[in-house]
């Protein structure tokens, strides 16, 4: 594993920490009393656009992170419709998780479709930076190279059809 590749997946875990401590502490665990007359489904916030645009700015910029270092880390997650992918599969795993946390302990977040769009849309805005920085593929694939073979792969894969 060469150097660039491992301070890349430090990057990525720090920031994984990050996310995580953002967007799910701190967890308040409360007493069932404490919702009585609350129902659960009020924890959802299904309404796209509907959203104070801080908020929404905010998710955003969080996620452009994850646009850049994935793809940094993985090629074959350098396409715009996979990296979305992963990234609203990220975003569904955090809200899910505080629905979670709500429905157990009583840490009552919403769990909002805002975040989803928001987070996806980040981590397609961090792709774009990371093709604007580095336009050729072969580029990208050696900023943390798992070994030789990566490159060599993403040099053939530049020759294929893309998504």
């Amino acid at each position: 594993m060469t150097r660039r590749r491992l301070l890349t997946i430090l990057l990525l875990l720090c920031y994984t920490a990050g996310v995580a401590a953002v967007t799910l502490l701190p967890i308040v665990p409360r007493s069932p009393e404490y919702w009585a007359g609350e129902p659960w489904w009020t924890m959802f916030r299904w309404v796209p656009f509907d959203v104070d645009m801080p908020s929404f700015t905010l998710n955003v910029i969080m996620f452009v992170p994850f646009g850049i270092l994935v793809p940094s880390l993985w090629p074959a997650a350098d396409t715009v419709r996979r990296i979305a992918l992963r990234a609203a599969c990220a975003s569904l795993a955090i809200e899910s998780t505080q629905f979670v946390l709500g429905m157990t302990l009583g840490s009552r977040r919403t769990v909002d479709v805002n975040d989803l769009i928001a987070n996806t849309a980040g981590a397609l805005l961090g792709l774009l930076v990371l093709h604007l920085a580095l336009p050729h593929a072969a580029h990208r694939a050696g900023l943390a190279p798992a070994g030789p073979r990566t490159v060599a792969a993403v040099r053939s894969a530049d020759r294929a059809p893309t998504d």
